[in-house]
């Protein structure tokens, strides 16, 4: 064969190999996609497998999911032009914060209705999604029954009610619970009276035996005796009683309900997919389903209908709509977090 004819042969069948890659290349570049940037772990975990899963069975849409998701990387995307999350999980702060500094997309009302999630957790910017129990937590075998604390005034009553206490070494959740202490009703918290508060830490600043960072710290804390009762994170509690059968109590009276919200970055590429994905994560049977996954409460209150008595006896939005706990007020914190970081750090060396 002469060196003409091997190279026709050669671009023919160069030629022929790219045609039969098009339609799999062609496919491959249609296919819509969605991403998601979420707190990673267990959670995104369960999202992804309740959420995700499902969503691209549905729609057709692939949902990239990528953790480590923060505002200050949301905010340097949006700033640069170059966004390249979609629907981010955003603490409620995050959403007025956010807000101010024009970093959301609006939501379309049309596309994501979530009738039954409640106005209080809906915004032109965002829609709540999960809920948590910032609340106070005991060990049932460590701490004496005369002890058992059921209000946070019991916490504060280290003379009355002995035993190891500990407490979250930031303001936030930490001021509201001083003051409930301090006799201030639930549906009066907010604005907080911050004078009030620091004097109600003062009574207990050099009693608590841990003040305590972070929150994984907690259950390990209770079960191995070191406190007898603490501030903590609802799930935290429930996680390590489910794996372990440590005898740890959560006291619902008097707790926190915290919000974590969806919302789109503004300039997100796939902004209609998003939200789509929204509006697929506010369903009642699939916040129903993840709340009996993860003990995290839904937000859409027709999912409160589809669960147990005993399914919904482990979750904030139940006792929150019990009035047994106050709704964490984010528009306030989002106003005054840094003024009380400040305050907080210059207690501490007082």
């Amino acid at each position: 064969m002469s060196t003409i004819s091997r190279r026709r042969l050669g671009a023919l069948l160069a030629t022929s190999m790219f045609a039969s890659l098009l339609p799999a290349a062609h496919g491959a570049m249609a296919q819509e996609t969605v991403v998601f940037a979420g707190w990673g772990g267990s959670i995104q975990a369960a999202q992804r497998k309740i959420y995700f899963d499902a969503f691209e069975k549905e729609t057709g849409i692939r949902v990239i999911d990528v953790p480590d998701n923060n505002l200050a990387k949301i905010k340097a995307m949006v700033e640069s032009g170059d966004v390249q999350w979609d629907v981010s999980n955003a603490l409620g702060l995050w959403i007025p914060q956010g807000a101010a500094d024009n970093l959301w997309e609006k939501l379309d009302d049309a596309v994501v209705k979530a009738d039954n999630v409640p106005e209080a957790y809906r915004s032109d910017y965002g829609i709540g999604n999960a809920a948590y129990g910032q609340i106070l937590a005991y060990n049932t075998e460590s701490t004496d029954k005369a002890s058992v604390p059921s209000t946070w005034a019991d916490f504060w009553d280290i003379d009355g009610k002995p035993g190891a206490r500990g407490l979250y070494d930031a303001p936030r959740y930490t001021l509201e619970f001083a003051l409930l202490a301090d006799g201030v009703a639930p549906q009066d918290l907010y604005p907080l009276d911050v004078d009030r508060a620091f004097a109600s830490l003062d009574k207990i600043k050099h009693k608590v035996a841990v003040w305590w960072d972070q929150f994984p710290q907690v259950p390990i804390l209770l079960a191995s005796g070191e406190l007898d009762m603490s501030s903590s994170s609802h799930t935290r509690i429930r996680d390590v009683v489910a794996r372990e059968n440590v005898p740890l109590q959560v006291v619902w009276n008097q707790g926190l309900m915290t919000v974590d919200w969806l919302a789109i970055p503004r300039g997100a590429k796939n902004a209609a997919n998003a939200m789509k994905l929204i509006e697929f994560m506010s369903r009642a049977d699939l916040q129903a389903e993840f709340a009996r996954e993860t003990g995290i409460g839904p937000t859409n209150e027709a999912a409160l209908e589809l669960l147990t008595a005993e399914e919904r006896e482990g979750l904030p939005s139940y006792h929150y709509q019990q009035g047994e706990m106050a709704l964490f007020d984010t528009a306030w914190w989002a106003e005054n977090s840094d003024r009380m970081i400040e305050r907080w750090d210059a207690w501490k060396l007082k």
